[in-house]
C-alpha cells in the first residue's frame, strides 16, 4: 500500500499552454443495456420561431423552445451542441429537458426516440452545416437513471446523479457535485472536468487528451486501486492506494493533469 501524498510525474512532451486549437473528438458509439424502468410516456413539444430576417446580407438567427417529457428509462443519451447544459438528479419518476436552441442560418436538426430493447431514450442536437448554433438546457433526470452525454464544447454543471455517468466531450468545462454514481468514465478533449463524489465509486475511467482533471473520493478500505498510462503530463495521487480493492480508478493521459483528492 502507498499512502496519501503519492506524486506520479511522466513528462515526454511540452505541456501544451491552449486549448483551443485541438478539435472536438468524435463521439464514440455507446451501448448501454439498462435493466430498470421502461420508457412509458413521451411528449414533445418544440415551438421554433424564426425572426425576420432583414434583406441585407448574412444568415437570419432563429431561436427554438425545446420542451421533452417522457416517463421513467433507465438511461438518457443526450448528445448536444455547444452551450451551457445543466443536469439534475430530480426524486421524481420522470425525464425532463427544457431550454432553447439558438442559431444563425438553418436550424438545427432534432431528433427524439426510444429504444424499448435497452429502456433508453435518445435526445439529439446537430447544427445545421454552416450554421453556428448554441443551447441553454436543463436536464431532469431520476437520480438513478444512466447519463450519456455528448458535449461538443461549453459549460455543463451536474449534481445529484445516482446512476453510472459516461461523458465524451471536447472543449468543456465540466463541474459534479454529490454523485452517487457507481461508475465515471469521461473522455475529455482540452477542457477540465471537476468530480466530486457522495459516495465512493467502483470504477473510474479516464481518457484526457490536453485536459485537466480533479476527482474527489470519499475514503474507502483499503483503498483505490489507481493504473495510469502517462504520455506527457501528471497524475497525483492524494487518496489511500491499494494494490488490490474494489473501487478503481484508471487514466490514459497524454498532455494532461489528474488529482485524485480526499
Amino acid at each position: 500500500m502507498v499512502m496519501a501524498g503519492h506524486l506520479t510525474s511522466v513528462t515526454s512532451n511540452t505541456w501544451p499552454r491552449s486549448w483551443r486549437d485541438l478539435r472536438t473528438p468524435r463521439r464514440p458509439t455507446v451501448i448501454i443495456a439498462a435493466a430498470a424502468l421502461v420508457v412509458v410516456a413521451l411528449i414533445v413539444v418544440v415551438a421554433a420561431t424564426q425572426s425576420a430576417g432583414g434583406t441585407g446580407p448574412g444568415p437570419a438567427p432563429g431561436t427554438r423552445s425545446v420542451s421533452v417529457t417522457a416517463g421513467p428509462a433507465a438511461t438518457v443519451d443526450l448528445e448536444g451542441v455547444p452551450g451551457q447544459l445543466t443536469i439534475t438528479g430530480s426524486a421524481t419518476g420522470q425525464v425532463r429537458l427544457t431550454g432553447q436552441l439558438h442559431w444563425s442560418g438553418h436550424a438545427p436538426a432534432a431528433s427524439v426516440r426510444t429504444d424499448t430493447a435497452a429502456r433508453a431514450l435518445h435526445l439529439d442536437y446537430v447544427c445545421a452545416t454552416g450554421s453556428p448554433c448554441t443551447e441553454d438546457y436543463r436536464l431532469s433526470v431520476p437520480a438513478r437513471t444512466a447519463v450519456v452525454l455528448s458535449q461538443p464544447s461549453g459549460h455543463v454543471i451536474i449534481a445529484g446523479l445516482s446512476a453510472p455517468l459516461r461523458i465524451t466531450a471536447g472543449s468543456v468545462d465540466i463541474s459534479a457535485t454529490a454523485l452517487r454514481s457507481p461508475s465515471l468514465t469521461a473522455t475529455i478533449t482540452s477542457g477540465h472536468l471537476a468530480a466530486a463524489f457522495a459516495a465512493a465509486p467502483r470504477r473510474v475511467s479516464l481518457v484526457l487528451t490536453s485536459a485537466q482533471a480533479t476527482l474527489h473520493l470519499p475514503a474507502v478500505t483499503p483503498g483505490y486501486q489507481v493504473s495510469q498510462q502517462v504520455t506527457s503530463g501528471y497524475v497525483h495521487v492524494g487518496v489511500p492506494r491499494a494494490v488490490s480493492s474494489a473501487h478503481q480508478v484508471s487514466a490514459q493521459i497524454s498532455s494532461g493533469e489528474l488529482e485524485l483528492l480526499p
